[in-house]
């Protein structure tokens, strides 16, 4: 179950993204540009053998200082 909030649209909105254990979703949605999530999560038993499946299907991209270099 994901808990980040006692609206239950929280726990909607995981479940839709398929994410359990979460502490903290921020999804940031701009007009004409890519809808970012950024999201911190408890790994389960097994979850840091999920590793791997999170980096095959999602695109990481390093985060960018206030002057524009890789942090």
């Amino acid at each position: 179950m994901a808990v980040i909030g006692a609206d239950p649209l929280c726990k909607d909105i995981c479940d839709a993204l398929g994410l359990k254990h979460v502490r903290r979703l921020f999804i940031k949605m701009e007009v004409d540009k890519a809808v970012t999530a950024e999201a911190e999560f408890f790994p389960e038993v097994d979850g840091v053998k999920a590793v791997y499946t999170i980096v095959r299907e999602y695109e990481l991209v390093p985060k960018k200082g206030l002057d524009g270099r890789r942090a």
